[in-house]
């Protein structure tokens, strides 16, 4: 059997994004692999016919940039966003003859999400603007010019000409709100607006249908993605609060639009005391269901599921909402309607897997009793799924020995697997098996895994990688897809991979969440030491070589440790957070230090927070340390790790700094491929290379 190596990357696919055709018949979905000439990834979407199960699933695209199938109600047309030229845009596929996919969006500066209307006739688009580009829309649309079909030279002339004022414009860039950049890119006071376009017949010499926008000029916030109503006269969607409140990510209401209205506003729909996310109607027009937490400006809050009851005019009751999964006390994943619109399926993080749930919506608002049950309960990760109208569901999956699969849960909950895409790289490479742990630490039992190298012999000794999550209301478990990868490159280059959920984790119920709330020191990294020293008591682990290593809020708790603790021979932080009075006010979210922290500003106690931050236990640490970060990483900017090196290195201690160009927080998740081969290349050498000595 072949070892998984950090190249292994290229040979793995992920799917993502399953959507069931309305008859049942069909599933579409995403394929996506990492690509080493291109240095990118080859996305293209797939389709699995469910009436023919030994059928073998085939592209329907070509790619190389697809993604976000939708079937169109009515089962006529798949539309998907794809990038075959400047920008991203709509694309639309007829499925019941043949044809060639087209582009019903022209949007000069693309499309990020869409949904269909009831009849099949319109698609409701997102796409970022500023204020003048929506002026100066809304001039083209007054002067009403006919629209001519442009020639390759023109259009390749007025690309370079936005190219360059948008050069211009940003020489000097001139900033007037927080958040400014996210992601990789600053904002550069674009925001996300709605549109509507018909869709026309084809014809190969009429430029793509004009689209109308519902949002009005001013927009200085995001609006959420688009969601029709039963009867088509609605738009939901979402708006942030007080886009001047430096909180673009939260405090956010549902938003409503006449989609026939030509006075571009919208009405928000609040909930008292919630921030309320992801709006989506029932297919029978009776309820309105989202995702909602609590508006607690002391602490952030998990999310659940909560349905309203509509009005006939497309007003939602919020007063009377009820809540689907509060009584769960875990957190919400994704949820979609069953098509007759009596159940909500719902993912719930739970003790370390996402399983399936589903929820009986009551027949009336006046009907408070909420009845859920569980539709799977295995050591899986779902990441996407979708209903059939016989209740059965479609789901893409990862479990501890298989990266990424398509699924099909049937009427009996009997789970059948519909595609494996790498059923011949796990056939001929050796995959470590994950074992679960679970201990006690402090009040809290702590769940944990250990990856055990693919030849393991309990009476040998192997070294030991502790790898932790960032969040840090993040949740492991066997079957993490974002991680898989990772761990079995480091148990086939021989080493035994522990990793845990920390107090602070999501899926333990809302007193876990919470549990580090002004701790984010000492009190995870006793849960992590404990999980360490259950490790070792097994007797397979070699104390010499034992390493650490963690991302983002693990980053941070990396280096904590390391400041306060030596039994590791090196440890390797990535994009952590060290220094927490001046972390507060370069990141793109500067709230969330105030909350984790315990309600704490540098105003309010700058001594508290340097004592809470890592970089003021620099001259303790003597573990040999590997930083690296993103150099555009704009939520944990890159100065944290320079500050950290530099302090380590004027003290003289074993320090080395990589900095990864043109990559951001995401790099190990979906950074250029190559820099993800490399980075775990790097560790493993840099682990290698360090034995601790003898006391």
């Amino acid at each position: 059997m072949k070892p998984i190596t950090p190249e292994s990357l290229y040979d793995l696919i992920t799917l993502d994004d399953v959507q069931v055709s309305p008859d049942g018949r069909y599933v579409a979905f995403t394929r996506t692999q990492a690509d080493p000439s291109s240095n990118d990834y080859r996305r293209a979407i797939w389709i699995k016919d469910l009436s023919k199960p030994n059928a073998p699933a085939r592209p329907l695209t070509a790619g190389p940039k697809d993604r976000a199938p939708r079937w169109s109600p009515d089962g006529a047309h798949l539309a998907f966003i794809a990038e075959r030229g400047d920008k991203p845009q709509v694309f639309v596929l007829p499925m019941r003859m043949p044809g060639e996919a087209r582009s019903i969006t022209a949007h000069p500066n693309g499309v990020s999400a869409f949904a269909w209307s009831p009849d099949s006739r319109q698609i409701a688009f997102i796409a970022r603007m500023r204020a003048d580009e929506c002026e100066e829309e809304d001039k083209r649309r007054r002067d009403d010019a006919p629209r001519q079909p442009k020639d390759p030279w023109a259009i390749k002339r007025e690309k370079e000409q936005k190219q360059h004022e948008e050069a211009m414009r940003a020489d000097p860039r001139v900033i007037a709100r927080v958040p400014y950049r996210t992601g990789t890119a600053f904002i550069e006071d674009r925001y996300d607006h709605l549109y509507v376009v018909a869709l026309s017949e084809p014809d190969a010499e009429s430029p793509a249908p004009q689209a109308a926008r519902l949002t009005p000029d001013d927009s200085a916030a995001n609006f959420g993605p688009p969601a029709w109503s039963a009867d088509g006269q609605t738009i939901y969607s979402t708006y942030t609060r007080d886009p001047d409140s430096g909180e673009l990510f939260r405090y956010v209401d549902i938003v409503r639009f006449a989609v026939e209205s030509t006075e571009r506003c919208f009405a928000r729909q609040p909930l008292a005391g919630y921030s309320c996310f992801t709006p989506l109607p029932s297919p029978d027009g009776r309820w309105l269901a989202f995702e909602r937490s609590l508006d607690d400006p002391a602490a952030y809050q998990p999310a659940t599921l909560a349905i309203a009851p509509l009005r006939d005019d497309g007003t939602v009751e919020m007063d009377a909402a009820i809540d689907l999964t509060e009584a769960l006390d875990r957190s919400l994943g994704a949820f979609d309607w069953s098509p007759d619109g009596r159940f909500l399926y719902f993912t719930l993080n739970k003790d370390g897997a996402v399983n399936l749930w589903r929820a009986r919506v009551p027949r009336s608002s006046r009907s408070r009793r909420v009845v859920v049950e569980p539709l799977t309960d295995a050591a899986l990760e779902i990441n996407s799924f979708d209903v059939l109208p016989d209740g059965r569901a479609a789901f893409i999956a990862s479990a501890p020995n298989d990266p990424s699969a398509l699924y099909l849960l049937d009427k009996a909950q009997r789970i059948r697997r519909l595609y494996q895409p790498n059923a011949r790289f796990l056939a001929e490479h050796a995959v470590g098996r994950v074992q679960a742990l679970r201990y006690r630490s402090d009040e809290h039992t702590i769940y944990g895994w250990v990856v055990l190298p693919p030849d393991f012999d309990p009476a040998k000794q192997y070294p030991l990688v502790v790898q932790m999550h960032g969040g840090p209301h993040v949740m492991w478990g066997p079957a993490t897809r974002s991680m898989w990868h990772e761990f079995q490159t480091m148990a086939s280059a021989g080493y035994a991979v522990f990793y845990c959920n920390p107090r602070g984790s999501d899926g333990y119920g809302n007193a876990f969440w919470h549990a580090n709330r002004g701790d984010w020191g000492d009190g995870p990294m006793r849960d992590v030491l404990r999980g360490v020293d259950f490790v070792v008591a097994r007797g397979y682990v070699d104390r010499k070589r034992m390493y650490l290593t963690g991302g983002s809020y693990a980053g941070y708790l990396t280096a904590w440790i390391i400041g306060k603790d030596h039994r590791f021979a090196a440890a390797c932080a990535q994009r952590g957070v060290y220094n927490l009075l001046s972390m507060r006010n370069t990141t793109d979210v500067p709230f969330f230090n105030d909350r984790e922290a315990g309600g704490i500003t540098p105003w309010d106690d700058p001594q508290a927070l340097w004592r809470m931050s890592p970089i003021a236990l620099a001259p303790q640490m003597r573990t040999p340390l590997l930083i690296e970060h993103s150099e555009q990483d704009y939520r944990v900017p890159i100065e944290q790790a320079e500050q950290l090196f530099q302090a380590l290195r004027l003290q003289r201690k074993e320090v080395v700094f990589i900095r990864w160009p043109r990559e951001g927080h995401d790099l190990s998740r979906s950074g250029e491929p190559r820099h993800r081969v490399e980075r775990i290349r790097r560790m493993i050498e840099w682990f290698n290379a360090h034995v601790r000595p003898q006391p």
